[in-house]
């Protein structure tokens, strides 16, 4: 019963995003990582996630 009712919320939820909605929340999320690489002392991070965020923002057409 609960997992038939999460999946009509789920699929509910699915139609009502549009593809503005989507690219507002990864811009969201990106930006959280973004800024939470940026403020942490080492560097690998910074190597490995910054530039894949930016990957995905041009990928997409997100902007910063």
């Amino acid at each position: 019963m609960q997992t038939k009712i999460l999946e009509t919320v789920i699929a509910l939820f699915l139609r009502m995003l549009t593809p503005e909605m989507l690219r507002v929340f990864a811009d969201m999320v990106l930006g959280f990582i973004e800024n939470t690489v940026a403020g942490t002392k080492t560097q690998a991070d910074d190597r490995l996630l910054l530039p894949l965020a930016r990957m995905i923002r041009v990928s997409f057409g997100i902007e910063e």
